[in-house]
């Protein structure tokens, strides 16, 4: 999920399960130029909240091929506001009978002009590559931020120094809203990241700085390059295996395919981090 662009149609009803019921608050106002109102909202739980609109301000290629999108959008100045810890998603459709995308948010918490929202969406059938057509201009509907996002508490500092990442495609997007938080700085923090290949692979160009901004070391799995490693959780195996892995000073946070977290979480409860300590956005 939470990777960024993402529709819960068989999980949806296992995160409506752990949402919080009521996230944010917000006072009542309506924009009234543009071809939509903005709603802003009253409530924000599955369910139980009012639609805002959305302006896309930039819509560019997040990677050379595979159809991941870097959107970038306006909303209300409370529904920015109420996005408070990475991890959080949103809902947004493109008409209003359409069903709606999850989509992780990729920017952090307030840094981005006022207002402005950055999502990471992989084209595809339906309201996903509906957004990821949209013009410069364009509005959608969207939701308040939603979901409790990272919940770092579950592994303060003092405890695990060391803090794994872990995500696949466009599960990234949270993830790097999470590193330029800066909500990791301190700790000793190894991303590992699986995609086909580097021409897949969003913000690229970003792994660099990372590194010398939040002292994140980059693991790229790329399963089309040629192995081992093919996956992110054959990755972690080898890691485990060379001793890379202080399982007493080590969380890790998690977002991409099932069938990746899954792996990765029973290998790293094998190798003795606490389950508790595997930390996901929903």
């Amino acid at each position: 999920r939470g990777g960024a662009v993402r529709r819960l149609t068989a999980g949806r009803s296992a995160f409506a399960r752990s949402a919080s019921p009521s996230i944010a608050r917000a006072f009542a106002t309506r924009r009234a130029s543009g071809s939509r109102a903005t709603h802003v909202l009253t409530t924000a739980g599955w369910n139980d909240f009012e639609w805002g609109t959305a302006t896309v301000v930039s819509n560019e290629p997040a990677a050379k091929e595979g159809g991941l999108r870097s959107v970038k959008v306006s909303v209300a100045q409370a529904t920015a506001e109420a996005y408070g810890t990475p991890g959080q998603f949103v809902q947004m459709r493109t008409t209003e009978d359409g069903k709606p995308a999850f989509l992780a948010i990729a920017s952090p918490p307030r840094s981005e002009p006022s207002g402005i929202l950055e999502l990471l969406i992989k084209s595809t059938e339906g309201t996903a590559g509906e957004i990821c057509a949209l013009k410069e201009g364009a509005t959608v509907d969207v939701s308040p931020p939603m979901g409790g996002g990272f919940d770092l508490g579950k592994a303060p500092i003092a405890e695990s120094p060391n803090a794994l990442l872990f995500a696949t495609g466009s599960g990234i997007s949270p993830i790097r809203a999470l590193v330029k938080s800066g909500a990791l700085d301190g700790r000793s923090v190894r991303l590992f990241y699986g995609t086909a290949s580097s021409s897949t692979c969003a913000f690229l160009e970003e792994f660099d700085e990372w590194k010398t901004t939040h002292n994140i070391a980059v693991t790229h799995v790329q399963s089309q390059v040629g192995g081992p490693p093919t996956y992110v959780q054959d990755a972690l195996k080898e890691a485990v295996a060379d001793g890379a892995v202080d399982a007493k000073k080590t969380c890790a946070v998690l977002c991409g395919q099932k069938e990746m977290t899954e792996a990765v979480i029973a290998i790293l409860t094998e190798a003795g981090v606490p389950k508790e300590k595997c930390i996901m956005n929903f």
